[in-house]
């Protein structure tokens, strides 16, 4: 019996370690893109420049997932400029090929997607332009 009782208070202080480290994800990158369309499961017109009129922006993320946490979710971020133009979520699950995308509306200037897990923790970063239109200063 008193052998025992101080393997179980080292599980007992570490449970909490250990419940969080069962939730985490282990979701690797492999593409990251910016694009004019998402069909059929895949990015088109992969660009960082989006011609002037142009009214919306995709980005696209290929993931590999062997352990994903209940709930586990990742978020676009759109900013123009240093301010955040959209936000949107993607539930993600095992898959050695998980593709999540989002879009946003665009306007001329400089922009950038950003993909976060539900942490908070940043796995991609895009830059794109959008033009202005013809004589637009």
């Amino acid at each position: 019996m008193f052998r025992v009782l101080p393997l179980l208070i080292l599980v007992l202080l570490m449970w909490p370690q250990l419940a969080r480290a069962q939730e985490e994800h282990d979701c690797v990158v492999r593409q990251f893109a910016t694009a004019r369309l998402v069909s059929n499961l895949e990015p088109q017109g992969e660009t960082d420049k989006f011609e002037a009129g142009a009214e919306r922006a995709y980005a696209f993320a290929r993931l590999d997932c062997a352990h994903v946490g209940n709930g586990e979710t990742f978020w676009f971020h759109w900013l123009q400029g240093e301010r955040e133009a959209g936000k949107s979520r993607a539930r993600v699950d095992v898959s050695r090929n998980w593709r999540i995308w989002s879009q946003v509306r665009i306007s001329p200037g400089e922009w950038r997607v950003q993909l976060k897990d539900s942490d908070g923790r940043l796995q991609a970063e895009r830059k794109f332009e959008v033009a202005a239109p013809p004589g637009a200063e």
